[in-house]
């Protein structure tokens, strides 16, 4: 499990260290929810914490963050994706909606992150 963390981090500061288009930060950031979802649906996958089963083990509420900000973060994407996708958008929206992906993404891996350290 720890390869995929590292694996999210590398695909992280890959995306956020090169100037890219719009689309291209889009695609790489949807990219990197994906790396990100592949380690929570591992930790999902877990045994229960309870006072038998010590770590590596899941904790439902943990659980239930990830699965909320995964929610946020791929509606994010999907608003982002539309945004560059449609011609007539203004390089406004665009770069609002772009904005707002990558926050929900980065918030969604920040919880992916602390689960790699447990």
């Amino acid at each position: 499990m720890r390869k995929l963390f590292a694996a999210l981090a590398l695909v992280a500061l890959t995306a956020c260290a090169i100037v890219q288009a719009p689309q291209d930060t889009v695609f790489a950031a949807r990219s990197a929810q994906n790396v990100a979802l592949r380690a929570a649906v591992e930790y999902k996958h877990l045994a229960p914490c309870s006072a038998a089963v010590k770590q590596p083990c899941s904790d439902k509420e943990v659980v239930a963050q990830l699965q909320k900000a995964d929610v946020v973060a791929d509606k994010a994407l999907e608003a982002a994706e539309t945004a560059v996708r449609t011609p007539g958008f203004g390089t406004d929206v665009i770069n609002s909606a772009v904005t707002a992906a990558k926050a929900a993404l980065g918030a969604f891996q920040a919880i992916v992150a602390v689960i790699g350290r447990k």
